[in-house]
């Protein structure tokens, strides 16, 4: 069974079991996600969020900008609890390679969950996540950001299940029409040792049509 049906069936739920308490005491001061944005004096309309565990983030959110929020997990215990606190959000159970139609955003989050999926779904994942981004729209991504490399750890919580690491940002950097605004690095836990296993990012991407239409910069004479 891969890593996406586990997470539909029985994980996704487990996870938000274990991690309920903290996420009810988060905040937008707190939030890397929030902070970057900010930062760079983004005004998102509309926001989808992929891994959006019950909406903290995007209530917050959608309070703050006045944005019409949307989210997505693969946790149903999540999204029902998402629904009843947060009426206003427009919640679904799902998983980042499978996205509901909708129209486009203007700023898509993902919320510490690339780490988690099969990495044979990451290019339908980037595909489907660009379908939803408008021209000029944000692609932000908090995950797992080591120095070099793409490979997997043992995932605590099942024992068939692994967590990947890579520079999840890269998903959209190589393409000339994603432009990278923000990059920040820093330890997962908030410490001070650069351990390179622990290291986690924040990337913000800008999505630019203008920057398919350069011009031949070796023209003949």
């Amino acid at each position: 069974m891969d890593q996406k049906n586990v997470f539909m069936s029985r994980e996704g739920n487990e996870w938000y079991e274990r991690n309920k308490s903290a996420i009810l005491g988060k905040t937008l001061e707190r939030d890397p996600i929030f902070k970057a944005l900010a930062y760079l004096g983004s005004k998102p309309a509309r926001i989808l969020e992929i891994g959006c565990a019950n909406g903290w983030r995007l209530a917050q959110l959608a309070e703050h900008y006045g944005a019409r929020c949307y989210g997505v997990d693969p946790s149903a215990s999540a999204i029902q609890d998402g629904l009843s606190r947060y009426p206003g959000l427009h919640l679904t159970v799902g998983t980042a390679d499978n996205l509901p139609e909708m129209e486009p955003v203007d700023l898509i989050i993902f919320g510490f969950c690339l780490y988690l999926c099969d990495p044979q779904d990451l290019f339908k994942i980037a595909a489907g996540s660009d379908a939803l981004l408008a021209d000029q729209g944000l692609m932000t991504i908090l995950d797992f950001n080591p120095p070099a490399g793409h490979y997997r750890n043992d995932y605590q919580h099942h024992a068939s299940l692994f967590s990947y690491k890579m520079n999840y940002g890269d998903l959209f950097a190589w393409h000339p029409g994603y432009h990278r605004l923000f990059e920040h690095v820093q330890h997962h836990d908030g410490g001070t040792e650069l351990e390179p296993d622990a290291l986690i990012s924040v990337q913000i991407l800008r999505k630019d049509a203008r920057l398919l239409a350069a011009q031949n910069p070796y023209p003949t004479r």
